[in-house]
């Protein structure tokens, strides 16, 4: 006789609180933790275009790698593998403007993923050119006047005491 048959055959209460019971043992992902990843970046605006994305579960148990996604849009409709590894932070650079998004999961040694975390998104607006070459500017008139003022002091130094 099969289980099923023994089921069909108990009572209605009995055959209920067995098929409870056993249901979650039957379930392919008996066991699995159903923990979202969490995924953070070190700035939600970069202004340098760079950032750092770091990503974690409460409990990595059984964690085989990791797979961090980026997409243009926030609906994930084209993404792209944009890490997949056991690493758990990744530097991004090289951004021109615009905004990304990312999100990651984790896929364990028997094969199951876990939910992809809530979406991340990181808006990159670089400097202004004319702000990034007035700052270059003006530290080169620093530079310059600082060395100025070091050869004139130094020279000072030589007149008012010639035999130093």
């Amino acid at each position: 006789m099969s289980c099923v048959q023994t089921l069909r055959n108990l009572p209605a209460l009995p055959r209920v609180i067995l098929t409870v019971l056993l249901l979650p043992a039957l379930s392919p992902a008996w066991g699995a933790t159903q923990e979202t990843p969490v995924l953070e970046s070190t700035s939600t605006e970069a202004r340098a275009g760079y950032y750092q994305l770091k990503w974690s579960l409460e409990d990595e148990a059984g964690v085989d790698r990791f797979i961090l996604q980026e997409a243009d849009s926030s609906d994930f409709a084209s993404p792209e593998v944009f890490y997949e590894g056991a690493d758990r932070a990744t530097v991004i650079s090289g951004r021109r403007d615009g905004t990304a998004h990312y999100r990651v999961r984790a896929v364990f040694e028997d094969g199951h993923r876990s939910p992809w975390s809530p979406p991340l998104e990181v808006k990159v607006h670089h400097h202004s050119t004319v702000q990034a070459f007035g700052l270059f500017f003006i530290g080169g008139i620093v530079f310059f006047a600082t060395a100025g003022m070091i050869a004139a002091g130094s020279r000072a130094q030589r007149r008012a005491d010639p035999e130093g």
